[in-house]
């Protein structure tokens, strides 16, 4: 089953790229045209990184993940050969400008950090995909835990009412 999980966009690279737009229309507003057209080739250059190449989609089908961006190549990642699922790694940058992250590290450990909308929805098919890997990721732990309980409590009755019922 193929399931496909839209990229959450960067709150920090979306204001950054308004304010550079901004401060190009001021400068044409003011006509200030000496350097003009390095900050406009500067600024397209700009948005064709944060937004070009950037992933604007995750798909996982058949234990594979695909990374789609819009103007780069497509890249696969085997999910059978991930060990861990996890919430991001303490680094500062990454938990100021990224504290969504999911990464996934593989087992020579390369890492791959994704950046769903849905995180619980993406890490549960990436879960489902490979039973073997290690999810480290705390908010999906801690619903699925609730789950297994409120599973494990209803599977107790029913056994303890059949029993009853068989007595």
């Amino acid at each position: 089953m193929k399931q496909e999980f839209k990229f959450r966009k960067n709150t920090a690279t979306l204001i950054f790229l308004t304010g550079y737009t901004l401060y190009v229309l001021i400068k044409l507003i003011f006509q200030d045209f000496k350097d003009l057209p390095l900050v406009v080739a500067f600024g397209v250059l700009l948005f064709i990184i944060f937004i070009g190449c950037r992933p604007n989609a995750y798909e996982i089908e058949n234990r594979r993940m695909t990374i789609k961006y819009p103007l780069w190549k497509n890249k696969e990642v085997d999910l059978m050969r991930c060990d861990t699922i996890c919430d991001p790694v303490s680094r500062m940058a990454d938990l100021v400008t990224r504290p969504h992250a999911i990464e996934i590290y593989t087992e020579n450990n390369k890492r791959y950090c994704c950046f769903p909308k849905d995180r619980q929805g993406f890490v549960g098919a990436v879960v489902n995909a490979n039973k073997r890997i290690n999810c480290q990721v705390h908010e999906y732990n801690e619903t699925h835990r609730k789950f297994e309980k409120k599973r494990r409590r209803e599977n107790k009755r029913e056994k303890a009412q059949l029993e009853e019922g068989t007595h």
